[in-house]
């Protein structure tokens, strides 16, 4: 098989390659096509038949995991749990924006500096994001090895308030959490 060159070869040194840099053009010019068509498509949005059937407060998500979907669980929360292996007060605050965030506990000095984890804030990953549901990940291991892992599970109360249960190895079983949002401060202009 044989590719053709486009255009006339210029004089000079040999062309590194020769027809494959021709190949390469067209395989690029081809990526560029279905890039911008890929792209067209989603700006467009789905389309008048699949719109119609989805109910009014859905039809903006083209998909489960689209930002629409995660915007819906970024801000700060305040974390309340029975305490024992979650924390040391039984409150923490979580902080969450695009996908990544953290987990701080607060309270009383005298029982956050005897605490394993101590008053650091720890990493937090985001492992479902789903009108339905949201789960995350607290790393402890992060602060300390004896700072233990969390894995949160909520499900929507209403806007400002998530309800579930937490799990760690440290404590047999799960607790129950709740996560109510802070008002977020006016912006200035």
């Amino acid at each position: 098989m044989t590719l053709e060159t486009v255009g006339p070869i210029q004089p000079g040194p040999a062309p590194r390659g020769g027809p494959m840099r021709t190949a390469s053009r067209r395989l690029i010019a081809c990526l560029v096509l279905v890039a911008c068509g890929s792209a067209a498509g989603q700006a467009a949005g789905p389309p008048a038949s699949q719109a119609a059937s989805q109910p009014a407060g859905e039809a903006h998500d083209k998909h489960v995991f689209s930002d629409v979907v995660t915007e819906i669980y970024d801000g700060t929360w305040t974390a309340t749990f029975d305490r024992g292996g979650v924390g040391p007060t039984g409150t923490a605050t979580f902080v969450l924006a695009d996908f990544a965030g953290t987990w701080h506990d607060v309270g009383p000095a005298a029982l956050l500096k005897d605490s394993v984890c101590g008053a650091k804030p720890r990493p937090v990953t985001v492992q479902l994001s789903q009108k339905v549901g949201f789960a995350f990940t607290v790393f402890g291991v992060d602060v300390s090895p004896k700072c233990p892992d969390l894995t949160v599970y909520v499900k929507h109360i209403d806007a400002n308030t998530l309800e579930g249960t937490v799990e760690s190895k440290a404590f047999a079983g799960e607790q129950k959490i709740r996560l109510v949002r802070k008002p977020q401060a006016p912006r200035r202009r």
